[in-house]
């Protein structure tokens, strides 16, 4: 019986083919939106998350209380005392104390105002390593190094108007420094935007005393995060007689930007989903004709003995059908849509997307594309049904 339906609905659709074809459209439109945008929100979360689990998955953070974006610049909260008092609780392999400033920088006589982030050398290399930092060119910092920097990619490449190589000298705060090593893009800004400098050349460049931007706490393998969290912050909280700083573990972090870009996606979707209502009330006029125009065609399935439940099965298929070849279509759109999406971004630069096709939301396109279809139908279909096949027979 449904083979039958599915038969007679194909064969309708193929006798309106322009109409049908333009019904399905918006179907299309809707589900492309949907899935396309969608998609890109999801990318956005897939390479934070990668690129987060990558640099540091084993340390803790901590800021000063409040904090939004990097910690660059004055009004600083942590101190080395803090670092000392860190480095003591137990589970604690090591502590970065790291400081953030932005600084002129002049190469080939041109100037750009830039982040700098600052490093103690004697911990550079082994921090390097465990945040899975890649060099393209160069070394990191040796203990003692002074008057030497490293540069992010982005610095190193397209900041200026002549690509900065290993061995070349550029200006910070009008100070000659030499550079020594270019990291790998790594999809981050604070990496790949940055100029990473020794701790002390920062100190004194900046004239900075025993003052640190943030934290970075690398636990010993083993050690359960949210435990030694809670320790750091409690230590801290006696020794500095304060709260006026905040310990983030990397899952907190994800949990926060995961929320974030959650809130992202209902709002994309429920935009998109005003095509797809649009679409909804295209399949509902296109059942509507279509029951006024086979008004004797369904007189005639009546006469032979059809019920009013196969009439209605009819049309709700119909119009399943329908929402079903527009979902499958636009799916595919929106696919093609966020996928070239995210190569025109790489290619712009932006590498903060990692597009994704996930199939359980091809599925859900799928499935919505022909409940909406169902549900446009349902009227028209109802309306069909319940003719007479008296008058449905006299219909001209």
């Amino acid at each position: 019986m449904i083979a039958d339906f599915l038969k007679i609905s194909f064969m309708s659709m193929r006798h309106r083919e322009v109409r049908s074809w333009l019904t399905i459209l918006g179907i299309v439109i809707g589900i492309a939106a949907i899935v396309a945008l969608i998609s890109i929100s999801q990318g956005l979360e897939n390479a934070i998350t990668e690129q987060f689990s990558k640099m540091g998955v084993q340390d803790i953070r901590v800021t000063a209380k409040g904090l939004r974006g990097p910690p660059t610049g004055t009004g600083f909260v942590l101190t080395t005392a803090d670092v000392e008092t860190v480095e003591k609780v137990k589970g604690v392999d090591y502590v970065l104390g790291l400081l953030m400033q932005r600084g002129e920088v002049e190469y080939s006589n041109k100037k750009a105002l830039l982040n700098t982030m600052a490093y103690p050398t004697d911990l550079a290399q082994q921090a390097f390593i465990d945040v899975d930092l890649k060099f393209a060119d160069g070394r990191p910092f040796s203990k003692g190094d002074k008057g030497n920097v490293l540069l992010g990619w982005n610095v190193a490449k397209d900041e200026f108007d002549k690509e900065i190589r290993v061995k070349n000298n550029i200006k910070i705060e009008d100070k000659n420094f030499k550079v020594i090593g270019i990291i790998e893009k790594a999809g981050l800004p604070t990496i790949d935007d940055a100029i990473i400098m020794t701790l002390d050349d920062s100190r004194d460049l900046y004239d900075v005393s025993d003052e640190v931007s943030a934290m970075m706490v690398h636990l010993l393998p083993g050690v359960d995060m949210e435990k030694a969290a809670d320790m750091i912050h409690r230590r801290l909280k006696r020794a500095r007689d304060n709260e006026n700083f905040e310990v983030f573990t990397p899952k907190q972090i994800l949990d926060q930007l995961s929320t974030i870009l959650g809130i992202l996606e209902i709002v994309l979707a429920g935009i998109a989903s005003i095509s797809l209502l649009v679409g909804g009330i295209g399949i509902l006029n296109a059942m509507y004709t279509s029951v006024l125009e086979r008004t004797k065609e369904i007189g005639i399935m009546k006469a032979v003995g059809a019920t009013n439940a196969n009439i209605l099965s009819l049309f709700l298929l119909e119009s399943g059908f329908i929402g079903a070849v527009g979902g499958l279509v636009g799916a595919g759109v929106g696919i093609g849509v966020a996928l070239a999406f995210g190569g025109i971004a790489n290619q712009l630069g932006f590498s903060l997307l990692l597009i994704k096709i996930d199939l359980k939301l091809i599925f859900f396109a799928l499935a919505f594309a022909f409940i909406v279809g169902v549900i446009s139908g349902t009227l028209p279909a109802v309306r069909a049904s319940k003719l007479k096949p008296v008058d449905a027979l006299r219909y001209e």
